[in-house]
């Protein structure tokens, strides 16, 4: 069962792409020249970044019929080069607890399952640099013992319980895009007080907040 991060990662990249692009067709007026200038003088930069998901999840490890509304969230914290993109020491990393709703059948009217464990969706073991630039993220599921339904409404089959370890990217974006006006409607947009990148893609939204080092 594959994770649900917030892959394609290629539009992210896209996106920042496109921001930066010298031929886009951002007016002079829209960038901010004094953020341009504060971060172009900037090696070191600390990223305070937030992961939160909610989303309709598939909890259960067999079957389609264990699914619940599930909340998560990941703090971590690194110091960045970014002249040089990459990490300098190591980060912090922080994993809250899994919250999720009334479970239910995937189908209509049939019986839920009955869960015998607790059910953790994100929880971040490394982060480490990975390829172009990006962060490789180490990510372990945990999918509880469970009692599933047969045909619908009948007896209950024993589910094991199952741990699931996957790769994932994560871009670390540039913080000259805090100069660049946001494309309206896309999944990149610039927090109200200007101090942080927003994406949004697949249940998950990251949140990055960069401040100077040095």
């Amino acid at each position: 069962m594959k994770i649900r991060l917030w892959r394609p990662l290629d539009a992210f990249a896209a996106a920042f792409a496109a921001t930066l692009f010298i031929g886009s067709p951002i007016a002079a007026a829209e960038i901010n020249a004094e953020v341009m200038q504060k971060w172009a003088t900037v090696t070191i930069v600390h990223y305070a970044v937030t992961g939160d998901y909610s989303a309709d999840t598939l909890i259960v490890n067999a079957g389609t019929n264990g699914y619940a509304p599930v909340k998560d969230r990941v703090e971590m914290s690194f110091d960045w080069d970014q002249t040089e993109a990459k990490l300098v020491g190591e980060p912090i990393i922080k994993n809250l607890p899994t919250e999720i709703g009334a479970l239910r059948n995937g189908a209509s009217g049939c019986r839920a399952p009955v869960l015998n464990g607790k059910y953790e969706h994100f929880t971040l073991l490394s982060l480490k640099e990975g390829l172009g630039g990006q962060l490789a993220m180490s990510v372990r599921s945990d999918y509880p013992a469970a009692a599933m339904p047969v045909a619908c409404t009948g007896g209950s089959e024993s589910v094991p319980a199952r741990s699931t370890t996957e790769n994932a990217d994560l871009v670390v974006p540039g913080t000259m895009l805090l100069a660049m006006p946001a494309e309206p409607g896309g999944q990149l947009t610039i927090s109200s007080d200007g101090k942080s990148m927003i994406f949004a893609n697949k249940g998950w939204t990251w949140t990055y907040t960069p401040t100077p080092v040095r």
